[in-house]
């Protein structure tokens, strides 16, 4: 048997006798050998692996990871006087075979997962380790032989049996990185403080109850996760910790947070989640580091009272009965007349302690989509149904969906309504109550109580009061109504709704006067208290958007009479709507800047998009005619469908949305958009999208299976991904509602004849089969049938080339992309950094690539190796390959420059990658003027541009960090994309 090459023909070839070692492993080149990073995802099988060998043929890294004790020649594997990488994982070892003692040369060590008891004394014959990981054994102790293994830069002793701190490690002068997650350690000692050139510290899951003040002598401290134990208090000495950077003190017992915290003005992710502190509402997890710290610590220092207020929503269809029903709460007679609401109309009542502002929203479906202004978690909401019409199923998945989009874990109190007409209705609770919140289903009629017939009365007995003593059950349930807020802040909320009794909005500065007459100074603090006021209803504000954020809403009704008034009106083009259309339309009520604010929220939240500086398309409003086409041109390249297969599941707003994101590469030689598709150009490939409500699925036509197909179908994929996920708020890493299938055509690509699961192929494809069954139906007969397909033909172009992950290779790749995304310049002049970040990443995956954004969601359960690195860049092992820093900037700023590469060089690279990427997106006139004076902020760049481009809007520059004395350690890609003048 033979080792399995990467099918670069320049590999070296390994000695013969080493041979037995490599047998079935994956070859990398030497230079590619980024064993000593974490592993994810690895794409191997059981028995597989990886291996490195110089150009000597000598053996430099072996990596094993399997389920099965593999037959290793222990002998064969100590002659390998050349490697500098070994990882073995999964399998029962016990005990470390000496030979591996003997292998001298080792710069990092894997041994996970192997049922180890104990690290045997003699590892401290390999004095030039580096990174040494003993993770997920049963290993209690470190034996003081590793006193010798000065070298040592990262340790990670995850999951294991240590119930007292190693001290032994106090002398890893050159430790970078320390990790004790998930072991028993009671106390850490203050010999802490000698690791000097500490950065990253994981002492997450023990059983701390404090924290010694030495770890804040830790000067280079970046990253300190100490969340799941018992921490009471966090020291006051944590002030001297300046560079930290991240912060987890999640799941503790921690009371009060001190003054000290307000130094640490780097801190970008604080968690603080799960304590004992007194947090004012949910909303608070959202606040920015130093906006969570002044909350706190106002909390702590003024007199506080309990808010006790909520929003219920009450949502439905059009004429149900909503309005009717909230006027029954509100003791008001039943009115035979009453017309639909219109936008939203909101009333108070109070459940004995607590105050409801109940929100009634219009039923018609054109409204649906901008419910999503208001709908807000901590919130009841209530689902009016009406008994007189037909079991909906697909009706009651929508709204269901909708709640649970905007508000997971919100209670939902079903109410059916007009039971005096239809007695023997049932809601099937069985169906919904394990995948919904629905808490209670009351059956009522709206109509007065004394004229409802005796059998009515006897069914359902006085429903306005069962309802309202429901509610009355439901709102002390919601999170965080109890929670105390300072009495400042109720003063700031009180002065708002004064407002609001004679004006519809407000600028921020009035705002802010009333927060300082108030005592609540400061940005943070008022930012947090306005997060807090749009979270209960009392204002309606968007304080991180920079286009909203210097107007705040007092009545909700202003603004959803505004967009109806939008949405409802005729365009002379269906869908398009001029700037002077809508300044005819909001004629009263509306000056020009309060219209240019309701239009800059509309495309805030995908309703619409400009398609010119001041028109603007809204898709829900556009013709839902599918235009005549010829499919056929279409059908021979990569066609997709996303199925949602359960009814409901597949909104309304789904395409609507999907056109505004994917407008950039409109078709514009075909009619561009309907309300149920669009045609899309990239290169020189076409395709159409066509959703398909009635059969719950979305159907994709390229017209090529080459690069360009590629590109658009990821930038739909990604776009298509971030559309559910913002619909249900949830992470990257959680359950679609769709499943994405290949589409099976007849020999004539004609017909579709079948389909067949995207990810069922996939396996197929790893498992090493040719072949795969697929049930087909033939349009013409009728007849259904199984047949086999080609695993390779039916993947084409899914299958991912062959991707080069060193330095030359990676950056023509980037180079590549940037060079494309020119253009779309001018949308990309007036977009912030994650946007653009955003477009890099989902080019660099239709590539091939595998790309994590970590700008953008904290750190995870350990924290180790993740910090505010733009996007890292993993191999096809699952290792981080390389990291990519990116910046916005109109002009030169040395203090901008200097912070990112810094952190770049000094934080963010915990695993010793041996190349990283700083990219700025430069919106300046004249590149060269600008890479001259970027270059200034460094001593030894050197200009690559000509080896990778001649377009003078891209340059390319490499700098190098000594390591020991060398230039070869580590370069720094330097790559200026400029959008601000045309390629």
């Amino acid at each position: 048997m033979t080792a399995k090459s990467s099918t670069r023909k320049s590999l070296p070839k390994s000695k013969k006798e080493f041979l037995p070692l490599v047998q079935n492993l994956f070859q990398l080149s030497d230079s590619e050998k980024a064993y000593n990073h974490e592993f994810t995802n690895f794409p191997i099988d059981d028995k597989g692996g990886a291996f490195s060998v110089n150009n000597k043929g000598e053996l430099t890294g072996l990596i094993l990871k399997t389920t099965e004790k593999p037959n290793l020649d222990w002998d064969l594997i100590s002659k390998c006087k050349f490697l500098e990488v070994l990882h073995l994982e999964g399998f029962k070892l016990e005990h470390v075979p000496d030979e591996v003692f003997a292998i001298t040369g080792l710069t990092n060590l894997k041994l996970i997962n192997l049922q180890l008891k104990e690290i045997p004394e003699n590892i401290c014959n390999l004095t030039l380790l580096e990174s040494l990981d003993v993770s997920n054994n049963e290993i209690f102790e470190l034996p003081k032989t590793t006193l010798n293994l000065i070298n040592l830069k990262r340790v990670t002793l995850d999951d294991n049996k240590f119930t007292l701190f190693p001290e032994v490690i106090f002398n890893f002068f050159n430790l970078r990185g320390l990790s004790l997650c998930n072991n028993s350690i009671e106390l850490i000692p203050s010999g802490i403080a000698c690791l000097k050139k500490l950065t990253l510290l994981d002492i997450s899951f023990n059983r701390l109850s404090a924290l010694p003040t030495e770890i804040f002598e830790l000067k280079r401290l970046v990253i300190l996760a100490a969340n799941n134990n018992s921490i009471n208090a966090i020291p006051e000495a944590i002030g001297y910790s300046d560079e930290l950077e991240f912060l987890n003190f999640s799941s503790n017992r921690i009371k009060k947070v001190p003054d000290s915290l307000l130094k640490l003005e780097r801190l970008f992710m604080f968690d603080i989640e799960d304590n004992l502190v007194s947090i004012p509402d949910l909303s608070f997890h959202k606040l920015e580091p130093s906006e969570k710290i002044q909350t706190l610590l106002a909390i702590q220092s003024s007199k506080s009272s309990q808010l006790k207020q909520a929003k219920v929503l009450v949502v439905g269809d059009e004429r149900v009965g909503k309005t009717s029903i909230i006027n029954r709460m509100l003791g008001n007679p039943h009115n035979e007349n009453q017309t639909s609401t219109q936008g939203i109309d909101i009333s108070s009542l109070d459940f004995n302690e607590y105050k409801a502002h109940i929100w009634d929203f219009a039923g018609q479906e054109l409204t649906h989509q901008t419910h999503q202004f208001f709908l807000t978690e901590r919130s009841l909401y209530l689902y009016v149904i009406d008994a007189q019409k037909e079991d909906n199923q697909a009706r009651d998945l929508h709204w269901f969906n909708t709640i649970k989009s905007y508000s997971e874990n919100s209670p939902i109190i079903v109410v059916v309504n007009h039971c005096d007409q239809n007695l023997n209705y049932q809601f099937d609770l069985q169906r919904y109550q394990n995948t919904y919140q629905v808490v209670d289903v009351i059956y009522t009629s709206a109509c007065n109580l004394n004229s409802l017939s005796d059998d009515v009365k006897h069914k359902i007995g006085d429903s306005i009061d069962k309802l309202n003593k429901s509610i009355s059950r439901q709102l002390p349930k919601l999170p965080g109504i109890e929670r105390q807020i300072p009495e400042s802040w109720h003063i700031v909320k009180s002065a708002m709704e004064t407002f609001k009794e004679t004006q519809n909005v407000i600028e921020k500065n009035i705002y802010e006067d009333e927060c300082e007459k108030a005592g609540v100074l400061g940005s943070p603090l008022q930012t947090a208290l306005l997060k807090i006021l749009n979270s209960i209803g009392t204002v309606i504000a968007y304080p991180d958007d920079f286009r909203l954020k210097l107007t705040q809403i007092l009545k909700p009704e202003w603004v959803t009479n505004a967009v109806y008034k939008i949405v409802r009106s005729p365009a002379k083009n269906p869908g398009l709507y001029t700037e002077e259309a809508i300044s005819e339309i909001l004629k009263d009520g509306y000056s020009h800047p309060q219209q240019q604010w309701l239009i800059d929220l509309l495309i805030k939240f995908e309703l619409g998009f400009r398609v010119s500086n001041f028109d603007l398309l809204i898709p829900m409003r556009l013709p839902s005619v599918m235009p005549e086409f010829d499919k056929s041109r279409y059908q021979q390249g990569l066609n997709i469908r996303f199925n949602y297969h359960r009814v409901g599941l597949l909104k309304s707003n789904v395409l609507p949305q999907l056109i505004v994101r994917m407008h950039p590469y409109v078709d514009e030689n075909t009619t561009k958009y309907w309300r149920h598709g669009l045609f899309l150009a990239h290169g020189g490939c076409q395709g159409v999208i066509i959703s398909d409500e009635p059969n719950q699925c979305i159907d994709v036509y390229l017209s090529t299976r080459d690069e360009d197909a590629r590109a658009l179908l990821q930038w739909l994929r990604s776009n298509l991904q971030k559309i559910e996920h913002s619909q249900i708020q949830a992470n990257e890493s959680e359950a679609l509602p769709y499943k994405e299938e290949i589409t099976i055509y007849d020999e004539n690509y004609i017909s579709p004849i079948g389909y067949v699961n995207y990810e069922k192929v996939e396996r197929a494809q790893k498992k090493g089969k040719k072949t795969i069954e697929v049930e087909v139906q033939y349009p013409e007969t009728g007849k259904v049938d199984d047949i086999d397909i080609e695993v390779a033909p039916l993947l084409g172009l899914y299958k991912a080339p062959e991707l080069s992950y060193n330095i030359k290779g990676l950056t023509d790749v980037i180079v590549n992309i940037l060079l494309r995304l020119t253009d779309f310049r001018s949308k990309i002049i007036n977009e912030e950094e994650d946007d653009i970040n955003d477009r890099l990443r989902e080019s660099l995956i239709s590539s091939g690539y595998s790309v994590k954004d970590q700008s953008r969601g904290g750190f995870s359960g350990s924290a180790m190796g993740v910090g505010e690195r733009d996007l890292v860049m993993m191999n096809q092992f699952g290792q981080q390959a390389t990291l990519i820093e990116a910046m916005c900037l109109n002009s030169v700023v040395k203090k901008t420059i200097n912070t990112h590469y810094d952190k770049l060089i000094n934080n963010y690279n915990t695993q010793g990658n041996s190349f990283d990427f700083l990219i700025t997106y430069a919106k300046v006139k004249n590149t060269n003027s600008f890479w001259d004076k970027y270059q200034q902020n460094f001593n030894n760049i050197r200009d690559f541009s000509s080896m990778h481009t001649d377009k003078s809007v891209l340059k390319v520059g490499h700098s190098y960090i000594e390591m020991n004395g060398s230039t070869e350690g580590r370069k720094i890609v330097h790559i200026v994309i400029n959008f601000g003048v045309k390629p």
